[in-house]
């Protein structure tokens, strides 16, 4: 504040804040004018000055002086003014007396953030006092180091001396309380370390850690060293850190070995790659200084690289083989060096002593004593007469030149002697036979005596040449053969085989026929060469149904040796019989349910030819031209017609159209008819759909009216399937009556009085067997007032249309209904009817209806169902007939009648234009999707020719030759016909038929029939022979020369005898991989390939072997039911395949254990109640299903079903604290009071008043 200087005159005044706190709070007029007078008045100023001094860290409250110490002597005041500026510290830390003057602290002071406080106060006279107070230090700051750990890193080898700089600790105090000193008070081993200091300008104190001894890294690698700094206060403050000190290595030490010298003995037999020994030596460096290497020094030592040495092991293996004889001993020096920059290397001496062993072994020299030198004997040498001749030498000495001979083999026949052990002769030691056996393989074996020893050997085989002791042999005495009595001369008949144990010349077999005229044997020729016998004329079998001829076999031996044969032939008459049935057409009835396997009907025909012409075979096929019905089989042979599985009447057909085709021997056949009735029986009960009737009627309803019409379904047939209705005992009403014929319920008397009421009737049905159905139905009819009106919906018949591929839960369409007054919001909708199988649900509050189940559009094409709509209590009830169609998806492809393969014979001559067959296929489809065309996509081996060969009629799958046939061309098409029906994406299947090309001339050979059908079960064994197929030749009766199979299609799976035509099973059979193969038989007729070839089709089906378990389609489902359902309530099922066919895959189920709330539909799977739930006692259930095939044994699985009850609202609320003699009566009013508010009004009385 100044204030004008002594004697001057003027204005007084304030300049900055002006404290007097307590004054201007007590007195502020006095205060204002105070100020005043000092502004206006003039009055000579005084001055004076105060200082004082106070310590750091006092409490608050300490007294610091008195401003009047400062004032002139005789000077006196009763009030001060304080001029404070702001951040000067006055106004916080001190509080200060405007009375007295006495100054005293605030707070206690911190000379570290501030050291001076300095103000003026003046009196009220004008006198000025400048005080100035010094904060003193104290030393209440200890050293602080900026890190309490830090790390240094030292090489070791460093200089003494050599100085490291620290950073120092610094202290908030000042002057001599500052840091003063440090010291390494712990870690300091060996007093390798010293420190210095210096202070500089800033009155830091800075530390230097010096080198004091010499560090070696291998004797100490770290320190840890406490080195604290103090200060100058009395006690002194100290702080600390830890100076870790690490000693970094330099490469000061050489590898050291833990032996100068190493010794090893080894066998020269010792095999490469062997390891001898290993070296080893240190390093007390680190790192790549203290990492060891080795290698052999090449140029003082093995500089043919015997031995190599691993660089980082130290171990020696043999490089190369040793040669005792060469070299004995072996000196290796070996360097271990360090990885370094500059590496230490130092040296070790290896000494290798090599072991002799016996490594040379005999030498034999062989010698054959035959005429060519070769190993031959004569089979008629006698025994000891010599075969060859052996020497034997070995290089090496001593005992090891020592040789032994000996010979293996030869069962006998041979033996080896010797005189001088040096020279060995092979005798002939029994006598041979060639015949017996041709040769033999012998072994001659030299040892010597080394150890181990060693030896040399040979083998060779000893060839026995023949010489002519044997006659030809025929195979067998007498031959057999029967022929056709009309083949043409030439044709072959048989071929007879005489073989000679002899060789060569003496075992080259020559044919010839014995001429007797008695014997007819001039009707036939033998080739000398092959024994083939052919017909020389023409056969007559009147005259010698069974002529014979004598074989001669001889070989070219000297003198020459023979044999005979006889050979009876058969002629065979030709086949001009068909078979006769006694009846052209048979009527057969079976009852339904009858046992697999009962047979029911016999059919017969005959045959007038004789043998196999006149063996007659049965087969079945369909009246209609389809699939063979899977529940009949015929046998083959007695043609006894017999049930394959059991029949159902009621869900199969009750009659079957078959045909029965009588084959004879011969290829010839005729057809007869059967049909068969399936009787009924009476094997099901009557059945209830739906089981629950809901219908509401007015009071003001006339006696007569028909309420409503209970309907129950029986599928047997006639009385068994006439069903009478009745009320059940108790479950009838006086008002109602029921017609036991038509199911009607009809209003019998009036039903005034009875509104707001519900009546209950159970009703009964039994059929003409006296079976009754296993579930009542129940009506429930609510009596409503006359002026009830029901729901009316907004259509009395809704339309809509599905796709057969939806997701389960689509929504098809909405219902809608409302009362006469326009209420729609609390009525509930159901099905009552038209869908027994739940395909589809409706929503009980918006009436949207959603499939249940997957959809199938060729099983069920459309629903007429009956949605109910219920309103109030007792309901109303209101109905509208809902039409869904289920619409059609590609989702079948095309089948072929009966077969997808099929095979005929057409001759060569047929004209261009014919139709030559006709391809049957259906597609369960519908509309385009089940519209079919046909195409010609492949014509097999002939290639593209073929597809101009024939054509096919795209819509009727009729085929048609287009073009000329020729046999030596192509004797055989493969034509594969595709069908495709119209469905967006496409859908198609593929036909194969095969057309056997029957030369004009009609010469070759030809198969007894076309095509050849066989069943085979699958998993029948490998090797199985399974049929035998016959070639004729029209050129020459009899075989027509070796079958084969033509290397396509299927016949990698079947292999053929093509002696015996006889078929068999090469690999497994599946069926549920493949049920079906075509393979093509060809039998070639001539030598050398030049003859022709005849083929034949054989059509081989796989059976089925129960080798499949069912499969369920979901091990575990999860299904859900609303408790109080009626009692046979279907609610979901369980499915399941089998791969199998037949009976194998005909599945039942069943629950494994049997359950009295729940059973299962044996055929369907499909769950249903066995009486009403209720979820309050039982909130879940889980059954375990089973699932059983009809194989025998029959296969199953097992699957588990949880099943979840859901809530109805069939329990009243109940006061938890009710009286039970005792009835309260709870009325609810709302009453608009606009504004959106609305008044409820709650009253309660109680019955008793």
């Amino acid at each position: 504040m100044p204030i004008t200087s002594k004697g001057s005159r003027g204005r007084a005044w304030v300049s900055g804040p002006c404290v007097c706190s307590g004054l201007w709070r007590r007195q502020p007029a006095l205060f204002l004018s105070t100020v005043l007078f000092l502004i206006l008045v003039e009055s000579t100023t005084v001055f004076g000055a105060l200082e004082l001094q106070l310590d750091e860290e006092q409490p608050a409250g300490t007294i610091v002086g008195d401003i009047s110490a400062g004032l002139p002597p005789g000077v006196t005041s009763s009030v001060y003014f304080i001029s404070d500026h702001e951040g000067t510290g006055v106004g916080s830390d001190l509080n200060i007396d405007e009375t007295t003057g006495i100054i005293t602290t605030a707070r206690r002071l911190d000379r570290e953030q501030r050291d001076h406080y300095s103000f003026i106060a003046v009196t009220m006279e004008g006198v000025t006092v400048e005080v100035s107070i010094t904060v003193n230090d104290i030393n209440d700051h200890a050293p602080v180091f900026p890190k309490k750990k830090a790390v240094l890193k030292i090489p070791e080898q460093t200089a003494v001396g050599t100085r490291f700089s620290l950073e120092p600790a610094t202290d908030a105090d000042k002057d001599q309380l500052t840091t003063q000193g440090y010291v390494i008070r712990e870690g300091n081993v060996g007093q390798a370390f010293r420190l210095e200091t210096k202070r500089a300008a800033n009155k830091v104190l800075y530390l230097d850690l010096v080198v004091n001894g010499l560090l070696d890294r291998e004797k100490r690698s770290s320190y840890s060293l406490v080195i604290e700094a103090f200060d100058g206060g009395s006690p002194r403050r100290m702080g600390s850190m830890t100076l870790e000190v690490t000693v970094t290595d330099i490469n000061d030490h050489a590898p050291v070995f833990n032996q100068s010298r190493y010794h090893a003995i080894i066998s020269e037999s010792l095999p490469q790659g062997s390891s001898i020994l290993q070296v080893f030596a240190t390093d007390a460096d680190e790192g790549d200084n203290g990492l060891v290497l080795y290698e052999i020094n090449r140029r003082q030592s093995d500089p043919d690289r015997y031995f190599v040495m691993d660089i980082k092991s130290g171990v020696i293996t043999l490089n190369r083989p040793l040669d005792y004889e060469l070299k004995r001993v072996h000196e290796l020096v070996v360097q271990a060096r360090d990885n370094g920059s500059h590496p230490e290397v130092t040296n070790a001496f290896v000494t290798i002593h090599v072991r002799d062993y016996n490594d040379n072994q005999p030498t034999m020299t062989i010698i054959f004593l035959s005429e060519d030198g070769s190993p031959r004997i004569s089979e008629g040498a006698q025994p000891g007469q010599y075969v060859a001749r052996i020497s034997v030498t070995d290089p090496d000495y001593g005992e090891y030149a020592n040789v032994n001979v000996s010979l293996e083999g030869g069962d006998g026949k041979f033996a080896l002697t010797t005189k001088d052990s040096i020279i060995y002769l092979i005798y002939v030691d029994q006598a041979l036979d060639r015949e017996e056996r041709d040769s033999y393989d012998l072994r001659v074996m030299a040892t010597d005596s080394g150890t181990p020893p060693l030896r040399a050997e040979s083998s060779f085989t000893i060839q026995v040449t023949d010489v002519n002791d044997n006659p030809p042999l025929f195979d067998q005495q007498a031959y057999r053969q029967t022929i056709p009595e009309v083949v043409y001369p030439g044709s072959f008949v048989l071929q007879v085989t005489a073989r000679d144990k002899d060789q060569g010349p003496n075992g080259d077999v020559r044919y010839s026929l014995l001429k007797d005229k008695n014997t007819h044997s001039d009707w036939f020729s033998i080739d000398p060469v092959t024994g083939i016998i052919t017909t020389a004329t023409a056969l007559d079998f009147e005259s010698e149904p069974a002529p014979s001829v004598t074989v001669v076999a001889t070989d070219s031996g000297h003198p020459p040796l023979s044999s005979t044969a006889k050979v009876d032939i058969v002629l065979q008459d030709v086949n001009d019989n068909t078979p006769v049935f006694s009846s052209s057409f048979y009527n057969a009835s079976i009852k339904e349910n009858t046992p697999p396997g009962t047979c029911f009907l016999e059919v017969s025909a005959t045959d007038e030819d004789r043998g196999s012409f006149g063996a007659i075979s049965y087969a079945l096929g369909s009246g209609s031209g389809s699939m063979v019905p899977a529940q009949f089989t015929i046998n083959k042979e007695t043609g006894r017609l017999c049930t394959s599985t059991a029949l159902d009447r009621d869900e199969g057909s009750d009659n079957f159209d078959l045909t029965v085709t009588a084959t004879d021997g011969g290829g010839l056949s005729s057809v007869a008819r059967v049909r068969v009735s399936v009787a009924d029986i009476n094997d099901n009960r009557p059945a209830f759909y739906p089981v629950l009737y809901t219908v509401s009627l007015s009071t003001h309803s006339a006696p007569g009216t028909s309420v409503v019409k209970v309907t129950a379904n029986d599928p047997d047939a006639g009385e068994n399937g006439r069903v009478t209705y009745r009320t059940v005992p108790g479950g009838g009403s006086a008002f109602f009556t029921l017609n036991k014929d038509t199911g009607v319920i009809s209003l019998s008397r009036s039903l005034h009085g009875k509104a707001n009421t519900v009546i209950s009737m159970v009703i009964s049905a039994e059929d003409g067997g006296g079976l009754t159905a296993p579930v009542n139905a129940r009506v429930n009819i609510s009596v409503v007032g006359g002026s009830v009106a029901p729901p009316v919906f907004e259509q009395a018949q809704y339309f809509f249309t599905v796709s057969e591929d939806v997701l389960r839960g689509t929504s098809v369409g909405v219902v809608r209904a409302a009362t006469k007054t326009g209420v729609s919001k609390d009525i509930s909708y159901s099905i009552s009817s038209g869908d027994p199988d739940g395909y589809f649900t409706v929503d009980s509050a918006s009436g949207t209806i959603r499939t249940a189940l997957p959809l199938d559009h060729e099983t069920c094409s459309s629903l007429d169902l009956e949605i109910q709509a219920r309103y109030g209590s007792p309901p109303a009830y209101g109905t509208s007939r809902v039409r869904l169609t289920i619409s059609d998806v590609n989702d079948n492809a095309p089948t072929f009648l009966p077969s997808s393969s099929e095979s005929l014979l057409l001759p060569e001559i047929t004209k261009m234009g014919t139709v030559i067959y006709r391809i049957q296929a259906t597609d369960r489809d519908s509309g385009h999707n089940g519209q079919l065309s046909f195409d010609l996509v492949s014509a097999g081996a002939a290639g593209s020719s073929g597809q101009r060969t024939f054509g096919v009629d795209r819509g009727s799958g009729e085929v048609r030759l287009i073009g000329s046939l020729s046999y030596e061309s192509v004797p055989r098409y493969d034509l594969q016909v595709i069908a495709k029906d119209g469905g967006a994406p496409q859908l198609s299947s593929t036909f194969t038929l095969v057309v056997h090309i029957q030369a004009q001339d009609a010469e070759g050979p030809h198969f007894d029939t076309l095509t050849y059908r066989v069943e085979l079960r699958e998993n029948t064994p490998l090797n199985t022979r399974f049929l035998q197929v016959r070639a004729l030749n029209r050129e020459a009766a009899g075989n027509g020369g070796g079958s084969s199979l033509r290397p396509d299609g299927d016949a990698a799976g079947f292999g053929i005898m093509p002696d015996s035509g006889w078929l068999f099973v090469r690999s497994s059979l599946d069926r549920e991989a493949k049920d079906m193969y075509l393979l093509t038989v060809l039998a070639t007729s001539g030598l050398g390939g030049a003859g022709r070839t005849g083929s034949a089709t054989v059509r081989v089906t796989v059976t089925d072997e129960n080798d499949n378990s069912p499969r369920l389609s979901q091990e575990r489902v999860f299904l859900a039911v609303r408790e109080n359902l009626l009692a046979g309530t279907g609610f979901g099922r369980v499915s399941a395949t089998d791969r199998d066919a037949g009976l194998n895959a005909r599945l039942t189920y069943r629950l494994l254990h049997t359950d009295r709330h729940f059973q299962i539909n044996s055929q369907t799977g499909e769950i249903s109640t066995r009486l009403a739930l209720d979820r309050e006692q039982q909130s879940s259930y889980q059954l375990v299903v089973v699932v059983q095939d009809g194989g025998t044994p029959p296969r199953s699985a097992t699957g588990t079903a949880h099943i979840t009850v859901l809530d109805e609202n069939d329990n009243a609320p109940s006061f938890s604290h009710g009286q039970p003699d005792r009835e309260l009566i709870l009325q609810v009013s709302m009453r608009e009071m606009g504004q959106g508010h609305r008044k409820i009004q709650v009253s309660m009385r109680d019955k008793r008043g």
